[in-house]
């Protein structure tokens, strides 16, 4: 026995097992709320054995997904939102050429008032089927009144594309968002908003805010989806405020440079559209998400709201704000309805902080921000650092050489969120 015990003592010990990266990530990203999934991401980071080229390489290829119902079915789900978590009805067509194994495309199509994501879910079949293209349909947890345009309805609509994503072998840059009438107002709210999510929407009946009693406004972002293709159709009889809205938004977009942005203002229709007038496989084969555009611009008023592709607003300062006052003088007075909604935005875009920024070269930036703008981050992957220990920033016209180092934990923090094979950035540089 002592002899055996001896040889026992003297044996090499077995190093340790490798660890399971793409089981780690699968853990992450499944966590249910953000705080959860940081908290793990930097506890992944702290791993001296995984190097940044691991993580890379896991975060590729990441993604093992089971096969599923083919056609068009009901899932019900718990879906966290907010602090809450929402017993959700997502009606779901699986076309018959979708394979696990190879990314698709996905349509989030959001149904109109008193209505359910199974009309939806219908209404797509075709398209869907010829494209070998996912679509998930949620009906609203709450009150089914139209769109409240409140954060709650978004971070709804955004877990329902999270757990597509995680369900699916869904392709990042072809990501779609449709709906009506209230639909339509959610399409156009998660664009306006969420910059660098969607490769294109397709809304219907439904339209940018511009609302002076409920105090709503997200026209102001318009310049968030100047790049975005945009197909909207509209009943030319419809309700005069959102013909106004619509209007008014495709010619500010046509204005700021949009090149695929178009309104179908259909004759002889009230708040109803023709599905057809619209190539819709062309549309959602051409239109594509870049994940790392040269350009980005994002105009934000709202905390948290910052993002928009590599480019983060971090904090802003008078004069933008959410919400503000109209002055009530002689020039509101005597305008009528429409003209008013002129001037409230008038004020609103004053409210509103608008940042650029360009890539002029490898490890050259500029960017230009309105007083709004304090302070902004880059989220960079591995190519736009080669070749250079330190980058030059030129923010509004002051010159900046910030030496950006490789992080495990942006890196993994930034997937916990996002899972997005397409953009995996592994260094941050705050510009202030």
């Amino acid at each position: 026995m002592l002899l055996a015990a001896v040889i026992a003592l003297a044996a090499p010990l077995s190093p340790p097992a490798a660890p399971d990266l793409a089981a780690d990530l699968q853990g992450l990203v499944r966590l249910a709320t953000p705080a959860q999934r940081q908290e793990r991401a930097r506890e992944l980071a702290r791993r001296k054995s995984v190097s940044i080229e691991d993580w890379l390489r896991a975060m590729g290829t990441f993604g093992s997904f089971d096969e599923v119902a083919q056609g068009t079915h009901l899932e019900r789900v718990e879906l966290p939102v907010g602090d809450e978590v929402e017993d959700t009805e997502l009606h779901l067509h699986v076309p018959v050429d979708y394979d696990p194994a190879k990314p698709a495309p996905l349509l989030l199509a959001f149904h109109g008032t008193g209505g359910d994501g199974a009309y939806m879910a219908r209404m797509w079949v075709e398209v869907a089927e010829r494209l070998g293209m996912v679509v998930v349909a949620p009906s609203e947890a709450g009150p089914n009144e139209g769109y409240a345009f409140s954060e709650r309805e978004r971070l709804a609509a955004l877990a329902a594309l999270r757990w597509a994503r995680l369900s699916f072998n869904v392709d990042e840059d072809r990501v779609f968002a449709t709906g009506v009438s209230r639909g339509g107002h959610l399409a156009w709210d998660l664009a306006l908003r969420y910059p660098g999510t969607l490769a294109g929407i397709a809304p219907m009946i439904g339209s940018p805010r511009v609302q002076p009693r409920q105090g709503q406004n997200n026209l102001r972002y318009l310049e968030n989806v100047v790049d975005l293709p945009i197909r909207d159709l509209q009943g030319q009889r419809d309700d005069p405020g959102m013909i106004f809205n619509l209007k008014f938004a495709f010619e500010r977009l046509e204005a700021l440079g949009a090149k695929d942005a178009e309104l179908f203002l259909q004759r002889g229709l009230g708040h109803s559209f023709r599905l057809g007038e619209v190539d819709w496989e062309s549309f959602f084969t051409t239109a594509r998400r870049n994940p790392l555009p040269s350009t980005v611009r994002r105009a934000v008023a709202c905390p948290g709201e910052g993002r928009a592709f590599w480019v983060e607003v971090l904090e802003t300062r008078r004069p933008v704000s959410e919400s503000f006052e109209v002055p009530l003088t002689k020039r509101w007075r005597e305008a009528d309805a429409f003209e008013q909604r002129a001037l409230i935005q008038e004020v609103a875009d004053a409210k509103t902080g608008h940042l650029t920024v360009r890539l002029r070269g490898q490890g050259r930036y500029e960017a230009e921000a309105d007083r709004g703008v304090e302070s902004f981050r880059m989220l960079l992957p591995e190519r736009s650092l080669r070749g250079t220990k330190s980058l030059e920033v030129l923010f509004n016209g002051k010159r900046l050489r910030p030496r950006p180092k490789p992080s495990a934990e942006v890196l993994l923090v930034e997937f916990a969120e996002r899972f997005d094979r397409r953009f995996l950035p592994v260094a941050e540089v705050v510009v202030k």
